[in-house]
């Protein structure tokens, strides 16, 4: 596992926006009887979640994101040096979003922008590159975008996916300050012999969009996709989540001698309430230190972490001191920890996307 230690940039604001609509999991057509959805709500903790309509893509709602964000920060466009999206719901297979983002949002011509395809890591590896980037003091305000569409690349009728994701997408803007005396400490690790635990076989160079992959196939009852509809492989991402997270979690407490009864929050990437309930009790976090909003959102990859700090623990981030550890793991397999401090944090901001 790597490890990595950045000075001098801290958080100063985060938003998200989410779509209007609500879809719940106990209204689903694709389960067979109540007592298969109430299972599956028991199993996952998550009974709802918000789903974006027709034609509006992750871009979408992260351009009102960061146009709330920025108006709450009373930052101008042209004082944001550099711009990372993470997401794999693209807009396009090329051009990378960003750039897209940057002339909508009106950024300047020489704004970093970078596209990361992470999944459920994504916001500890996107904080890091960030971080990394800012922290020379050249470039001085950043965002970081973490936004997803889930529900525009699986399959509707498929029961082990549908009632797990939602849409969301969420910004933290970070900001270089010499003063800051309180370091971002990342690990990081990848397994990428588990790459078919979370995939779409179909859609990338390897293998080619083909007629035969836009066809729907029923796998088994209930779960009938395309080959361009994301896999989940539910008993190997468990196997991989009840096991590698909290094993690099402790190492990472232990290489960087973080004292866990000092942490405030602990902020879980929000994919199985019994997964990070596992996690959690391994750590011996106490329940009111690791919050949750998987219930009314579901999985939103990238964007749960963030989304969990802003629909959680909005007030509180805004007042104070608050040591914080954060925990991605997913698609890949990849993992990634980072142990960061907020205070006093300008803005947070909660927005449901205007059609």
């Amino acid at each position: 596992m790597s490890f990595l230690t950045i000075n001098n940039v801290k958080i100063v604001g985060l938003s998200a926006c989410i779509p209007p609509d609500i879809e719940e999991n106990r209204g689903l057509a694709i389960f067979s009887d109540n007592s298969e959805v109430e299972k599956v709500i028991a199993s996952t903790g998550i009974e709802r979640k918000r789903i974006v309509r027709p034609g509006t893509t992750a871009s979408d709602l992260t351009y009102q994101a960061i146009c709330k964000l920025l108006t709450k920060l009373e930052w101008h466009a042209d004082s944001i040096d550099a711009l990372i999206y993470v997401c794999t719901s693209r807009d396009y297979i090329a051009p990378i979003t960003s750039a897209i983002l940057q002339d909508r949002l009106g950024f300047r011509n020489d704004c970093y922008c970078l596209d990361l395809p992470l999944g459920c890591s994504g916001w500890v590896y996107g904080m890091s590159n960030l971080a990394s980037l800012l922290s020379h003091g050249q470039l001085k305000r950043g965002l970081l975008v973490c936004a997803e569409t889930n529900s525009q690349n699986r399959s509707p009728k498929d029961k082990t996916v549908k009632p797990l994701f939602g849409d969301a997408a969420t910004v933290t803007a970070l900001e270089f300050d010499e003063k800051w005396n309180y370091p971002m400490q990342f690990s990081f690790g990848v397994d990428g012999s588990g790459y078919k635990a979370v995939w779409t076989e179909y859609g990338g160079t390897r293998n080619p969009i083909t007629p035969e992959a836009i066809k729907e196939k029923e796998i088994e009852p209930g779960v009938i996709r395309r080959g361009i509809d994301m896999v989940v492989n539910g008993m190997d991402v468990f196997s991989f989540a009840i096991k590698v997270p909290p094993r690099s979690l402790q190492e990472f407490i232990e290489h960087y001698q973080i004292d866990v009864n000092d942490i405030d929050y602990l902020f879980l990437h929000q994919a199985n309430k019994f997964i990070d309930d596992r996690i959690r009790k391994k750590l011996k976090v106490p329940e009111e230190k690791v919050p949750f909003c998987l219930q009314d959102y579901g999985n939103t990859n990238s964007a749960s972490i963030p989304l969990a700090m802003v629909v959680c623990k909005s007030e509180e981030l805004q007042k104070g001191i608050h040591n914080c550890l954060g925990c991605g793991f997913g698609i890949g397999l990849a993992w990634g920890n980072v142990h960061y401090t907020i205070e006093n944090l300008k803005a947070v901001v909660l927005h449901e996307y205007e059609y």
